[in-house]
């Protein structure tokens, strides 16, 4: 069975915190989830904080700070109420005003938080998540992630209900408000979500229900005196959690040619049905062999449209694992649309390569190492094409598709410019890819796994080569560490992240927007740019 979708690269180090993703979206490819099979329902993913201890725990003890079950003692009741106070949040450039009676409560958060206790039960809670401490999120899906927390803390309490209220801006940005109460509890909160290009904050007030139309007033004064203090927090393009990366001074050729893999015979058991590809109908595509490194290697290839003109063409790296199968011709939702049919039909010639051990080809899997030479030796074969300009041949691919690109652009400047779309630019987590042939190589060997990442060789890159990532990837810390590199360096690589999309729903939009950029790239270079304005305008069906 072929598997195809989200490549199974792992978090490693630092895992990513992710919103309300239980029932909703995949999960990207740097979280372990199944590749969709080409008979299988598209696979949904748990909720990525679950596998983020670190930050699970620091999001859990900020919602037990909070005091979402919680009433202060008696002597705070008592305390009587004045004029308010300049309360800083600590670690995280912000304030809020509330009244003398407010005390603050010591808590084992010193830094990124503010809890304090007010009179009749209220109590105020300030947090704050540095963007580079999270994978990409929106302010919705972060107000999901919170307060699925905050249910589970009260579901001793009564089932808790939640409702979208509206707030005016703070500093002029847009405000995410919310109300939640518990039926046995008799608690109910406010929350305010904010952002900042560095930072997400929340304030929650609390106090019982009984008292809660009372409180209006002096509540809304108090929320609405939250402000962001320092001007860092809004400075320089958002920057997401990635882990550490080393870069390597050589050019990946260079390593590559000083390094034998050693990997095991054969084709998997698993994702590796050994099934040659099918024959697509007429007018779709040509199926052919390509003279490949291990031998001939299936492809797909559009046939030649007979105007005596030569046209642009795209070599694509399918996404998942097993090889090439009837998706690329099959009708398919926009919101995971893996055909790149909008090449073909912008009359573009579409390239489709099926790498060794996949498929019924020969070779054993290598999992990211020789399936690179595969995927340069189908754009040999397009280039010798009678209908094709060799001077307008370009690499995209998806998922693992899209790491095989961003090796081969580190490996060879035969291509006019190349684009990875959910890509992984770091080899990480070998236990995920057990479902999917597993992993052929000796895992604790650094230089196996070097060999397969990407952002350390990122200097290696000579032609335009563009990064695009829906929400929710850690990847997209990984793209970003890399273009940033690549700037300092003068490199032609840039990473784009579309929020309102994740690593599927991007495809459909983007793939268009591809097609339209290559059938106007008609100068002498490459001539292909992108702006965040465009990416975010990308319509998407969930």
């Amino acid at each position: 069975m072929h598997h195809r979708g989200a490549a199974p690269d792992a978090v490693g180090g630092e895992p990513t915190p992710r919103a309300g993703e239980n029932a909703q979206k995949s999960t990207p490819p740097d979280v372990t989830r199944d590749e969709r099979p080409k008979h299988a329902e598209r696979a949904r993913a748990n909720a990525p904080a679950a596998r983020s201890p670190r930050l699970r725990a620091w999001i859990a003890a900020a919602i037990l700070l909070a005091g979402c079950d919680r009433t202060p003692d008696a002597s705070h009741a008592a305390a009587p109420r004045q004029g308010p106070v300049s309360r800083a949040v600590p670690g995280c450039g912000a304030a809020i005003d509330a009244p003398d009676a407010f005390r603050t409560e010591a808590t084992e958060r010193q830094q990124e938080h503010l809890r304090l206790l007010g009179p009749d039960g209220v109590t105020l809670s300030v947090s704050c998540l540095p963007k580079r401490s999270s994978g990409p999120m929106t302010l919705v899906e972060l107000a999901q992630w919170v307060l699925s927390d905050i249910v589970k803390l009260d579901r001793a309490n009564g089932a808790g209900r939640t409702r979208r209220t509206d707030e005016p801006p703070i500093d002029g940005r847009p405000v995410l408000a919310l109300e939640t109460d518990t039926d046995a509890g008799g608690r109910r909160s406010t929350l305010l979500f904010t952002e900042r290009a560095q930072v997400f904050y929340w304030v929650e007030y609390t106090s019982p229900a009984s008292s809660w139309d009372k409180g209006a007033e002096g509540r809304t004064a108090l929320l609405r005196s939250f402000r962001v203090t320092d001007p860092g927090a809004d400075r320089g393009p958002t920057r997401w959690w990635h882990p550490e990366v080393k870069e390597d001074p050589r050019t990946l050729a260079e390593a590559r040619a000083a390094f034998r893999t050693k990997v095991r015979k054969g084709r998997p058991e698993k994702a590796f049905d050994g099934l040659p590809a099918p024959t697509p109908p007429r007018g779709t595509f040509e199926k052919v062999h390509v003279k490949g490194p291990v031998g001939r290697l299936t492809a797909y290839i559009t046939p030649d449209p007979k105007d005596s003109r030569r046209h642009p063409a795209v070599v694509w790296a399918h996404g998942g694992f097993g090889g090439i199968d009837r998706w690329f011709w099959e009708a398919a939702p926009r919101s995971n649309d893996q055909s790149a049919r909008a090449f073909r039909e912008a009359g573009i010639v579409l390239a489709v390569g099926s790498w060794r051990a996949e498929n019924d080809n020969p070779g054993d899997y290598e999992l990211y190492y020789g399936e690179v030479d595969d995927l340069l030796a189908l754009r040999d074969h397009v280039a010798k094409r009678s209908y094709v300009d060799p001077d307008r041949i370009y690499l995209a691919g998806h998922s693992s598709g899209g790491t095989l690109v961003l090796l081969a652009a580190e490996r060879s400047d035969g291509f006019r410019a190349a684009f990875s779309i959910g890509g992984s630019p770091l080899f990480r987590d070998p236990a995920s890819y057990d479902p999917y042939g597993g992993v052929p190589f000796d895992p604790t060997d650094a230089a196996e796994v070097l060999l397969r990442s990407a952002a350390p060789f990122v200097r290696s890159i000579r032609r335009p080569t563009f990064y695009f990532e829906g929400s929710g990837s850690s990847h997209v810390g990984l793209a970003q560490w890399m273009a940033d590199r690549a700037a300092q360096a003068g490199v032609p690589f840039q990473a784009f992240t579309a929020m309102q999309a994740d690593h599927f729903s991007i495809l459909a939009p983007l793939t268009e927007l591809l097609a339209k950029k290559i059938v106007a790239d008609t100068g002498a270079a490459a001539n292909i740019g992108f702006t965040q304005e465009e990416i975010d305008g990308l319509r998407v069906e969930e």
